[in-house]
């Protein structure tokens, strides 16, 4: 019988104790669960990731349920591991979610990997989820098991704000930078329908970011000084937030269209000042 690793990455969210009921109460109980909680966000992949690789002869499948995802039915693991058996060509898979902060299904959802998968732990990267792998052994997955979870469905404010700095990091990156860019942007349009002060502080978090104040390195809640940066705002309101935005966007090339936008924040602020993965 198919053994799997499931995997939760653990920061402060909110959500973290109904995800852990949700993976409690699956149907497909023969899994170990590992709880990595509290570390920067590369490390704690990549220990997750080496545990996986270091007893792949014990489980053939990982399947990773971040603390912020709450899935949504009881027999989504006994799905996930009917369609690997039915398809021994698939080595990775990514299950859509439904996200709080775009109202949209977006597929860095629910990711399976099966145990012949490695990754690159010598990269320096902003997208640590991404193995080795061939794009035809891939697939993403958006009607048949999905939406598998919940993303985010209760948000505080300063997973809101980290939320926000680690989309804007991923928008000026030299790959998958429209993607996160477009989600942005509809965030903030949610934002200003609204008013929901939460939208406003991941909106904040991104502007922070092509600004110039946040770089890699202060993407985790481990580093204080994303906490630090943060309190100046918390007794913000949504109009002030909104203003201080706007404020930041007309400073930082926010009276260009919004791609020339992006590709020039993309160029000076990933390229040039080395916010590009490396």
């Amino acid at each position: 019988m198919t053994k799997i690793l499931v995997g939760t990455l653990y920061s402060g969210e909110n959500e973290y104790e109904e995800c852990l009921e949700a993976i409690r109460k699956q149907s497909f109980q023969n899994f170990d669960h590992i709880l990595i909680e509290n570390l920067p966000e590369l490390e704690a992949h990549n220990k997750l990731y080496r545990a996986f690789i270091d007893h792949a002869d014990e489980y053939e499948l990982l399947i990773k349920v971040d603390a912020d995802t709450v899935l949504l039915s009881q027999d989504l693991f006994a799905g996930i591991v009917d369609k690997f058996s039915k398809n021994q060509w698939l080595e990775v898979m990514n299950i859509g979610v439904l996200d709080f902060f775009t109202d949209e299904m977006i597929p860095a959802g629910i990711q399976i990997y099966r145990n012949t998968v490695r990754w690159d732990f010598s990269k320096d990267t902003v997208f640590p989820d991404i193995p080795i792998m061939d794009p035809q052994r891939y697939i993403y997955d958006k009607t048949e098991l999905a939406p598998a979870a919940t993303h985010c469905q209760d948000p505080s404010i300063p997973q809101s704000f980290h939320y926000g700095v680690h989309r804007g990091l991923k928008s000026v990156q030299k790959i998958h930078s429209t993607t996160h860019w477009q989600n942005l942007n509809k965030v903030w349009q949610k934002f200003l329908r609204t008013q929901d002060r939460r939208l406003g502080f991941a909106i904040l978090g991104a502007e922070l970011v092509y600004a110039g104040m946040f770089g890699r390195e202060e993407q985790n809640y481990t580093n204080p000084r994303m906490d630090q940066t943060l309190s100046g705002y918390l007794d913000y309101s949504s109009i002030q937030l909104k203003r201080e935005i706007q404020k930041l966007r007309i400073r930082h090339w926010g009276f260009l269209p919004s791609d020339w936008r992006r590709k020039a924040i993309r160029h000076i602020r990933g390229k040039l000042e080395g916010r590009w993965d490396r």
